[in-house]
This record gives structure tokens, C-alpha cells and sequence, in this order.
């Protein structure tokens, strides 16, 4: 039997391995969240309705996109005036990235030959508003010539006005309001080409109306009207209307009153005529000044000198009937 005497004791390794120090769990916290943003697209900017015809009132769609990634909602798809109507939005808020489309329809009227810009609001929650632009050209069946009538001096006054269809069809003058300012000749014939006289005598006691309004038998054209130039002018410009209830109606009734209080500011007062006023019309945001030429005219370069996020332009009448 063999014996083994000289075994070598058993070697025990021992390492130090470096002590890590950790972070308490208290500090780690997850980044923040980002904040959701309210956003909204609406298309498209300028709803062009192209070549309209007197009376027949044209259709076209509008669709309110969320971009944002908040929930929004809609409280009212307005027009500027009774002759622009809108279906009406949903109710319920509209999901990030979800949209809805409405149906704008404009009335243009009786009057042909006549450019249509008009505005369209979106108000939404919180009385944000956003804007569009609706045009449209109404196709014109008959002319008047002169297109305005100059009073402003009996020895320059305008003698008369011929009025015209364009395709040449014969018609007839069946009224002018207010009456006795265009004389109609008796018993005349349908013609393609009428000539009415204008009487400032008669202008100016029917207490100087500032347009005039013929009547015709043309299809497609029941309503001519002309423009009368006097002494003192009359124009209008467009404001943001007055919209929403409550919070909402008062903020936007204030940016109006401050609108008007930075035009204000920027005419002369020392010059102004007694006849000098403006009227606004709150829930359409139609501001009417009346005065001189000259007064207007500061008007206008009033406006032309607001920040165009004020949203405020001249109105011109043959566009906005």
C-alpha cells in the first residue's frame, strides 16, 4: 500500500472587489411629460365660390382639423352678415388629430356685377377665434353708367344715368327707390339700353339717400343699385364681431372698444366736423363713419396702420350685399 505523506495544504485566493455606492431610489424620477397643446387648422383659408349668378345661393365645405393634443372644442361657425350660413358643428370636443367638415352657404343676392368678400368665424372654447374669407364674383347682367352719381355740387351734379343689359335683351325700369330722383321715360318701350335723368332737387328732399335702387324685369338682374356721391362721405369697416356668452362676449366687446379707442387716437380732434361719428354695430363688428372725404380718409389710414392680427378691413357695399 502506498502511502502519500507530502500533500501540499489546500490554497485559499481571496480578492477585494471596490464597493459601488448607488443612488437611493428617490432620485430617480421619470422626465416630465410634455404639456398638451391646443391647436387647430381650418381649410380652406379663402373659400372661393368662383362665378355666381343673382339669387341662387352656392355651397361649399370647411373642415376644422385638432393638431394639437388637447381635446378642442367648437361653439359656433359664424358668417359676417344673414346672407352666409353655416351647418352646424358637433357638439362634443374634437380629438387630437380628429376633424369635421360643415357646409357654408352664401346668398348673393339681387345685385349683379358685384365682387363678394365676406368673413367666416370659428370660435372656439375659451373665445379663441380664428378667421376665413369667402369670395365669390356675381355675374352681372346689366350695367349703370355713370356707376356713381357726384351731388356734391349742383353746378357738376350728374344730369342722368343709362342703364344697360350686357347681352343686349330688352327690358324695362319697373321702379327706383326712393322715388322721383330717376325719372323713367313714359310709356317707353322694353329697350336693350334705358337713359333715366336724375333730379338733385328731388335727391335732396328725400333727405339725400347715399344710393339708389332700380328695379328691373331682367332675368337674373332684379336689383341695379348706384352709389350717390355727397359732401359728406360714408364708409365702413369691418371688425371682429362680437361673439360667445359671458366671459367670452365681454373680452371680445373689450378688444372692439380698443379697435375703436387706437383709430380714435390717431385723427385729429381739432379738426373734426360736428356731422363727424362712428356707429358700431357689435354682433356683426360693422363700424359706420360718417363725415367729410377728408375725415374718412383718416379713417382709413387709421386702419390701414393697425396690426393686421387686428383683423380689420374696409367694407365696401357692392361686395358685402
Amino acid at each position: 500500500m502506498l502511502w502519500l505523506t507530502n500533500v501540499l495544504p489546500p490554497i485559499v485566493l481571496a480578492f477585494a472587489l471596490p464597493v459601488v455606492p448607488m443612488a437611493p431610489l428617490a432620485l430617480l424620477t421619470p422626465p416630465a411629460a410634455p404639456a398638451a397643446t391646443v391647436e387647430s387648422r381650418c381649410a380652406p383659408e379663402t373659400l372661393d365660390l368662383g362665378e355666381m349668378q343673382v339669387g341662387q345661393p352656392k355651397t361649399m365645405p370647411y373642415t376644422v382639423t385638432n393638431s394639437g393634443t388637447a381635446p378642442i372644442t367648437v361653439e359656433s361657425i359664424k358668417g359676417g352678415c344673414g346672407c352666409t350660413t353655416v351647418s352646424a358643428p358637433p357638439k362634443d370636443p374634437i380629438a387630437p388629430g380628429a376633424s369635421f367638415t360643415v357646409q357654408v352657404t352664401v346668398d348673393p343676392g339681387k345685385r349683379g356685377g358685384i365682387d363678394l368678400v365676406k368673413p367666416l368665424y370659428v370660435t372656439f372654447a375659451g373665445g379663441r377665434v380664428e378667421s376665413a374669407q369667402i369670395k365669390g364674383r356675381v355675374k352681372a347682367v346689366a350695367t349703370a353708367t355713370p356707376s356713381k352719381i357726384d351731388a356734391a355740387d349742383s353746378a357738376s351734379a350728374t344730369k342722368s344715368v343709362t342703364v344697360e343689359s350686357v347681352d343686349g335683351k330688352a327690358f324695362r325700369v319697373t321702379s327706383v327707390a326712393p322715388a322721383g330722383i330717376l325719372t323713367v321715360p313714359k310709356d317707353a318701350a322694353a329697350a336693350a339700353r334705358i337713359e333715366l335723368t336724375f333730379s338733385r332737387d328731388a335727391w335732396e328732399r328725400a333727405g339725400k339717400p347715399s344710393s339708389l335702387v332700380l328695379s328691373t324685369d331682367l332675368s337674373g338682374v332684379a336689383e341695379i343699385v348706384v352709389p350717390v356721391k355727397s359732401a359728406q362721405s360714408v364708409s365702413m369697416f369691418r371688425l371682429p364681431p362680437a361673439t360667445g356668452e359671458g366671459a367670452a362676449r365681454a373680452e371680445s366687446e373689450t378688444a372692439q372698444a380698443g379697435i375703436i379707442a387706437r383709430i380714435d387716437s390717431d385723427l385729429d380732434a381739432d379738426v373734426r366736423s360736428p356731422e363727424f361719428r362712428m356707429r358700431l354695430h357689435r354682433e356683426s363688428g360693422m363700424l359706420f363713419v360718417h363725415g367729410s372725404d377728408a375725415e374718412v380718409d383718416a379713417v382709413r389710414r387709421a386702419v390701414r396702420a393697425l396690426p393686421a392680427s387686428m383683423g380689420v378691413r374696409e367694407s365696401h357695399p357692392a361686395q358685402d350685399d
